[in-house]
């Protein structure tokens, strides 16, 4: 009897905390039935409480969570465009900017440490420090600030297995000459060292940075 309520209480804790883990998403079929994926990247929705009739899911984080999807925000399945970019860019994502003709949305930091750029990023709204896909968003990223300048991806969990502030491991790894560095002392975190390659580096380290935030 003990055993089943004790099994019975862990299954409903740890459906809480997965209903209020922050998920970001890429399309609607991601997000559940009567779920749609919003521009920003995370999930909507119905509400007809919102006068825009949906609002963010639980799974968009606490700062998005249940709030109401803004009127200039694309519909579902709208894709990127001028309202989209109106939308983030002056109400989720302040400050941010396209480069390069990108999808995406950036903003610049400078003198930070790699933990230092991933916590101002994500309290800049729905972003996350900049994740270099291929080597044009790592050539765009190096016209925004210089190099060397922090990437979103480290081996702070296992060593040598390089994960994206996604939550996804890394594909897109051009590495330069005698790297990924491995020798002590640990170099866990990632930079560009140039518009073409990156490297390990201590995540100590002061750098540029930029902030990435998904349309």
């Amino acid at each position: 009897m003990h055993v089943a309520m004790l099994a019975a209480m862990l299954a409903a804790a740890t459906a809480g905390c997965l209903r209020h883990a922050e998920f970001r998403c890429e399309r609607d079929a991601e997000c559940g039935a009567g779920g749609a994926c919003e521009p920003v990247g995370y999930c909507s929705v119905p509400d007809p409480a919102c006068g825009t009739g949906r609002s963010f899911s639980d799974s968009a984080g606490p700062d998005l969570s249940s709030t109401c999807v803004p009127a200039d925000e694309p519909g579902p399945g709208s894709g990127p465009g001028p309202a989209a970019d109106a939308g983030i860019d002056g109400a989720v994502c302040p400050d941010f900017a396209p480069i390069g003709g990108s999808a995406h949305l950036y903003k610049a930091l400078t003198d930070v440490s790699w933990d230092e750029a991933v916590a101002q990023c994500r309290a800049s709204g729905p972003a996350y420090l900049a994740v270099p896909d291929d080597a044009t968003e790592l050539a765009n990223l190096a016209t925004l600030v210089a190099a060397p300048l922090w990437v979103g991806i480290d081996d702070k969990q296992q060593r040598g297995s390089f994960i994206t502030q996604k939550g996804a491991p890394a594909t897109f790894l051009p590495w330069a000459e005698d790297q990924p560095d491995q020798d002590p002392p640990a170099k866990d975190c990632v930079e560009a060292v140039s518009s073409t390659q990156i490297a390990t580096e201590r995540c100590g380290t002061k750098r540029t940075a930029v902030c990435e935030c998904e349309r």
